[in-house]
């Protein structure tokens, strides 16, 4: 290489440094001020729950906007935790003293709602029925008022429907939205589609075709599977499966049309989805294939959340040899003993060494779980400390949110 050449490279190298973009450092909140809706989605167990309502309280705190976190949280954690009452699915504010004695001095408004399933489904029956007589006749339909939490991806659907229905309302400047842990990352991404193709599907021909025939007018074949059902189930049971089946078909057209509109929101550059995880594992390789499907369905990846971070002091050369001494070396449990004044047995002085040794070797792991996020996601990773007491009240969150 000529010494011309070489300069050349090397002047290129220094104009490709100028042009990189900077590291983003700018708080999380702040990241995403500009979204109107903000998807949480991780595994179960993660402390996504927790985590959604402390980033909703972190937008409050940074932004001045009406931020609503809506959860859908069995356990009612979000509930505790916000120190409301009666939580349900009309969204209630946190109050803005409640919210200063816990330490936070927000700018704008948190509040809180839980998804209610039944509410839900109920509206998008009398949405997409196509008068008000079929709608009736599906709410009083004792098949669906049993099966509604049974359909394919109901729970997901029913998020991206309370969703899609709370932006379009425009109360909010910002819905967080706590999704439920989905055992498959596609549960939550194709749930509009899957529930559109449930609604048409050949399955609800089926069903029909016993009340258009008569429930003995099938096929040889079939006649086994209705004389067992009817011992079973009875006849009258049949009939509403039948009617149930005939009903739903004709909101077909509205769903897909509803399934439509969600997916053009999920793309749209005022939607960013944050993924919550932890680094076990099991959760660790959910979220890497989460972010995978993000980007295969074009959906807008803002944020990774790493909750239960180890410390990096315990990946600390120092701490690590002095752990070793403890575990491999005798003699150190009588020199404590002189330096504390106390006596220390040997084997609490291995045992010392062996759990610091233990918490090191995961502490590693986390960095390298870290570093291969950080790559996949090309965005900032946000960390949360594993904190040795339980985050359950107000002060928790307001602590997480500080962290941000």
């Amino acid at each position: 290489m000529t010494p011309a050449t070489e300069a050349a490279l090397v002047e290129r190298r220094r104009g490709e440094r100028r042009r990189a973009p900077r590291p983003e450092t700018r708080p999380l909140p702040e990241r995403l001020s500009g979204l109107s809706v903000v998807v949480c989605a991780g595994g179960g167990g993660v402390g996504k729950t927790t985590v959604s309502a402390a980033l909703a309280m972190a937008m409050a705190t940074a932004l001045d906007k009406r931020v609503l976190v809506l959860t859908v949280d069995p356990a009612r954690r979000l509930a505790t935790a916000l120190g409301t009452r009666g939580l349900g699915s009309d969204p209630v504010v946190v109050p803005r003293s409640r919210l200063k004695r816990a330490g936070a001095s927000p700018r704008g408004e948190v509040y809180a709602a839980m998804l209610d399933m039944k509410s839900t489904w109920d509206r998008m029956i009398e949405r997409y029925a196509p008068d008000r007589d079929t709608a009736a006749r599906i709410l009083r339909n004792r098949f669906y008022q049993r099966i509604s939490d049974a359909f394919v991806g109901s729970h997901e659907y029913a998020v991206m429907e309370a969703l899609y229905e709370l932006h379009e309302a425009g109360e909010y400047d910002c819905i967080v939205i706590d999704t439920p842990p989905s055992r498959n990352a596609l549960d939550l991404l194709e749930a509009p589609d899957r529930l559109s193709e449930y609604v048409g599907a050949r399955l609800l021909s089926w069903l029909t075709r016993p009340s258009r025939l008569g429930l003995r007018a099938m096929n040889f074949a079939a006649t086994p599977f209705l004389h067992l059902a009817d011992r079973l189930l009875g006849g009258e049971v049949l009939r509403e499966v039948s009617e149930f089946g005939r009903e739903l078909e004709k909101l077909y057209g509205g769903v897909q049309q509803r399934a439509r509109s969600v997916y053009r929101l999920l793309r749209s550059p005022a939607v960013g989805f944050v993924v919550i995880s932890t680094l076990e594992p099991g959760p660790f390789a959910e979220a890497e294939y989460f972010c995978s499907k993000l980007r295969e369905f074009s959906m807008p990846l803002r944020a990774l959340i790493v909750n239960r971070v180890f410390p990096d002091s315990l990946r600390n050369a120092g701490a690590e040899a002095a752990a070793t001494a403890l575990a491999e070396n005798g003699k150190t449990a009588t020199w404590l003993s002189r330096e504390l004044g106390l006596r220390v047995r040997p084997d609490v002085a291995v045992a010392v060494g062996q759990t610091h040794m233990l918490f090191s070797a995961l502490a590693r792991r986390d960095a390298r779980q870290l570093s291969r996020l950080e790559r996949l996601g090309e965005i900032p990773v946000t960390r949360i400390p594993l904190f040795t007491d339980e985050v359950g009240e107000l002060e928790g969150l307001v602590r997480i949110a500080g962290l941000l």
